[in-house]
């Protein structure tokens, strides 16, 4: 059963609304003001045609017949007129305050004014927030909540940053709000909006200007809003991925780094029972190794010097357990050494050389280690090639963590701006050549 509509008979009775005497005086004469002045405005112009209307001119009976009014008896029927339309509206206005009552309201200044702003302090930059702002006031959504019956009647100027909408054209005629964009360069930018009522000034205001202004600032509000919460998830869902890609990037080169490592340390324990000397080398390379390996073992950044001096390292210690079934060549040029090139990598591919390579051939063998850099389009690439003249590529070339995680690990830094070739050599054994993009542009 619906419960009844009335209050019940115990319920505490509604607290009635209190307008400030002083602003509905205020009010009252204001509105008075304003209508007579309409009005005796618009009777003015009525006289003024009143001639043109009865043909006045020289002799004629309209010209007789103004010179022939008594000015008491239009001096009268003119203020019995003011005191009619004071009366007037003041039954107007008295009843809008009536009305403001019965919704548990208090009369307030911006209610009664014909002017209101409004101030929106904005995070984007000018151009944006111009272009959001307009995006908003043009829509169908806007116009509804304004009382129209499709879009408003619009206009903007993108180079002072003024948008003005209202009901009918001329905007500036009739009861229309300005929006404006300051155009000063920085990381946020103001938006200021105005209600101004044009010919609607003379009414009694019954707060039009007030009900527009927020109307505008509402939806604008909501719409920069929307777009800073999706540009603030989209930052979010950037720094994810970036922090995502920076924790796979070190689970992929910890599997990377220990292979070296425990191989050489196994050899260098062996040398120390079998070959001091040799042994003392090793540690030698192992030391500059790992001086220039530690610092940057979890950068994803690195330059092509720095990998080639870890190379030659690794080469250094791989000879000295192979003895002369190993040389090496890297022939370099000293202006590339200074550019940035992904750690970890060229290990791989030397290391895959050595133990794929190589190390299964029964004959001394030779990795010759190149670098050039060529232009693409807008940008630069690095390119390294690592040539062994072993067995070539078998079933177990390129099993495990080698060739893959590099593949895996380029995806990630460069996309499919970076590549990864294996091939037969020219003769034989493997050809690899690693190519990532260089940052910046062909001078």
């Amino acid at each position: 059963m619906s419960s009844p509509a009335s209050l019940p008979f115990n319920a505490p009775p509604v607290p009635e609304v209190e307008h400030d005497r002083r602003l509905v005086r205020r009010y009252l004469l204001q509105s008075a003001l304003r209508f007579n002045a309409g009005s005796l405005l618009f009777l003015s112009l009525a006289i003024a045609v009143l001639p043109l209307g009865l043909g006045a001119g020289a002799g004629t009976p309209g010209s007789f017949l103004l010179h022939k009014l008594n000015p008491y008896i239009v001096g009268g029927v003119v203020l019995a007129l003011i005191v009619w339309l004071a009366l007037l509206s003041s039954g107007i206005a008295r009843a809008y305050l009536s009305q403001l009552g019965e919704d548990g309201k208090a009369l307030c200044a911006e209610g009664i004014a014909s002017t209101v702003t409004r101030r929106i302090d904005a995070p984007f930059n000018p151009y944006t927030t111009f272009d959001l702002c307009t995006e908003t006031l043009s829509g169908l959504a806007l116009g509804m909540a304004l009382g129209y019956a499709g879009p408003p009647a619009f206009s903007h100027d993108p180079f002072k940053g003024r948008i003005v909408l209202g009901r009918w054209r001329p905007l500036a005629l009739w009861r229309h709000v300005e929006v404006k964009v300051s155009t000063e360069p920085g990381p946020g930018c103001r938006i200021e909006l105005r209600s101004r009522p044009g010919l609607a000034w003379f009414e009694i205001q019954q707060g039009q200007a007030l009900k527009a202004a927020e109307t505008v600032y509402s939806h604008l509000c909501q719409h920069l809003d929307r777009h800073a919460a999706a540009l603030e998830a989209a930052r979010h869902a950037r720094e994810l991925e970036r922090t995502s890609l920076q924790a796979r990037l070190s689970a992929l080169q910890a599997q990377v780094e220990p292979h070296f490592l425990f191989n050489t340390l196994a050899n260098l324990k062996y040398l120390i029972r079998t070959d001091q000397p040799a042994a003392q080398e090793m540690l030698d390379h192992l030391v500059g190794y790992l001086q220039n390996a530690l610092p940057d073992m979890r950068s994803v950044s690195s330059t092509l010097g720095r990998e080639l001096d870890l190379v030659s390292d690794f080469l250094a210690v791989m000879r000295i357990r192979m003895g002369t079934r190993l040389r090496f060549d890297v022939a370099v040029d000293d202006d590339l050494r200074s550019l940035p090139f992904p750690p970890a990598m060229l290990i791989s591919l030397v290391e895959n050389a050595v133990k794929h390579g190589l190390e299964r051939a029964s004959r001394p063998g030779l990795i010759t280690i190149r670098a050039w850099c060529e232009a693409n389009g807008d940008g630069r690439l690095l390119s390294v090639s690592v040539v062994d003249d072993g067995v070539g590529l078998t079933e177990q070339a390129g099993q495990g963590t080698g060739l893959a995680n590099i593949a895996e690990r380029l995806m990630l830094l460069y996309g499919r701006a970076a590549s990864l070739a294996v091939e037969p050599g020219e003769s034989q054994g493997v050809r690899a050549v690693l190519t990532v993009p260089l940052p910046g542009k062909v001078a």
